[in-house]
């Protein structure tokens, strides 16, 4: 199944406070999030795992980073030898995705499908001759640097069976506790969930790309607070009423938001960060 993978790459990372765009924060090895992110998913084509068609890229508003991280998508492509395009994202998350898919069907409807006739006749678009061949696309965080090829594997495999939304998830460790009350006043426990039934997702997160344009077509009318709801492309699934089938995410697709999570970033890396020189860390 021809695959395409959508990062977004919109975030500003005020939780972060690394004081640029949270894809262009470095890591101990002067490398920034987004460059290891891309490099995650060439090491996925490189092994065979995905029928990579392209990347769409999603950008901050902000120019100059999105400047920079259009150089560092530029980069990233030559060495892997696959298409990045770059767009700009929308106010919410969800805004950026559907930005990012808008780019994920023209890529796709320019690649010719998977055993067409590329003897065509002159004129005919690439790709058109079957309009209902499925194209995957992957949705994937940014700010998730570290994602095994396994976890892509799982993904990839299950999308090609026929599934229509595959989502990585790990289980919960901690109990977790529902509340009343809100900041700045006192919360209570109303309960305990019963967190053998629980389970935290990840990315990337995959889907066929038409079911998924028409899920967030009706979720930005029909979901509740619209755009601002949906933390994840999973949640408009579900509320198209399509099953999500889940298969086992790994502890290392941890998404970086904080300054606790940056510091576990950087000790993954310290002893390849310690190998280089001085220049290489902060090219």
């Amino acid at each position: 199944m021809r695959t395409t993978v959508l990062i977004v790459a919109a975030g500003s990372g005020s939780r972060l406070k690394a004081g640029v765009p949270k894809a262009l924060a470095p890591l101990a090895d002067g490398r920034t999030l987004l460059e290891h992110c891309l490099e995650s998913v060439a090491a996925a084509q490189a092994a065979g795992v995905l029928e990579l068609n392209a990347v769409a890229v999603v950008l901050p508003a902000d120019p100059e980073a999105a400047a920079a991280l259009e150089q560092v998508c530029r980069a990233a492509g030559d060495r892997a030898g696959f298409t990045v395009r770059c767009v700009p994202g929308g106010a919410e998350r969800a805004d950026s995705v559907r930005a990012g898919l808008a780019a994920v069907r023209a890529l796709a409807d320019a690649e010719p499908a998977a055993g067409a006739d590329t003897d065509a006749e002159p004129g005919a678009e690439p790709g058109a001759d079957d309009p209902d061949t499925p194209h995957a696309v992957l949705v994937h965080d940014a700010a998730r640097p570290f994602v095994p090829v396994a976890v892509f594997q799982a993904v990839a495999t299950a999308l090609g069976k026929g599934a229509a939304a595959v989502v990585p998830a790990v289980p919960v460790v901690d109990t977790i506790k529902t509340v009343t009350g809100a900041a700045p006043g006192p919360e209570w426990v109303s309960g305990t969930l019963d967190r053998a039934g629980l389970r935290a997702v990840q990315t990337p997160q995959g889907f066929d790309l038409t079911a998924l344009e028409a899920a967030h077509r009706r979720a930005g009318s029909e979901v509740p607070a619209g755009a601002a709801a949906l933390t994840d492309d999973a949640m408009a699934m579900e509320a198209a009423g399509h099953p999500v089938e889940l298969v086992p995410g790994d502890p290392l697709g941890f998404k970086i938001t904080t300054r606790l999570d940056l510091m576990l970033a950087n000790a993954l890396l310290a002893p390849a960060a310690a190998a280089l020189s001085p220049q290489e860390q902060h090219p």
